[in-house]
């Protein structure tokens, strides 16, 4: 293998790796395509082939980035669930999250219901929780309104898709 495609294809791997824990939202997916469309025009003089590498590729990180996204949202939002489960009206709690997973954030905050809802078929809590995002004193921080509900075994679940969509940039 060339010293160019080498190059490429580490390029590609750093660059998949440094976007996953992005909260902006952007993707390495482009930059991660073009490095190992780089690489793969060192080994073959076949620009398709090459394109088809990129194309690839930069698809392959996205997909990645995605699924780790979604497993870091999945568990901050089961986090504060578990935690709105045993608090009542006005009672608030704190809740962490972290990761082994060095690129993933390390996140936490502060829940408080805000109000039961009971109906004869669900019980749901609105609550109030802030994200501090490190533990720096400049940490990012944001305040969320969200509802949670009890399922029939008796666990608490994300209800809503609103914060999702705000805070976490997509629906789960």
């Amino acid at each position: 293998m060339s010293r160019l495609a080498r190059l490429g294809l580490g390029l590609a791997l750093l660059s998949g790796l440094a976007g996953c824990g992005n909260t902006a939202q952007q993707s390495a997916g482009p930059v991660g395509g073009a490095a190992v469309s780089l690489g793969v025009a060192g080994i073959t003089a076949n620009p398709l082939i090459a394109y088809a590498a990129g194309v690839g590729a930069e698809a392959g990180i996205e997909a990645l980035e995605n699924d780790l996204a979604r497993v870091q949202h999945n568990g901050e939002q089961d986090n504060i669930a578990a935690k709105v489960a045993r608090l009542r009206t006005g009672q608030s709690a704190s809740w962490q999250i972290s990761y082994r997973v060095p690129f993933l954030l390390h996140e936490h905050g502060d829940v408080t219901v805000l109000q039961v809802l009971r109906t004869p078929l669900v019980t749901c809590k609105r609550v109030a929780f802030t994200v501090i995002t490190g533990n720096k004193p400049d940490s990012g921080r944001g305040i969320y309104i969200t509802t949670a509900c009890a399922r029939s075994d008796g666990v608490w679940k994300w209800a809503e898709a609103e914060p999702a969509t705000e805070r976490w940039g997509f629906l789960q």
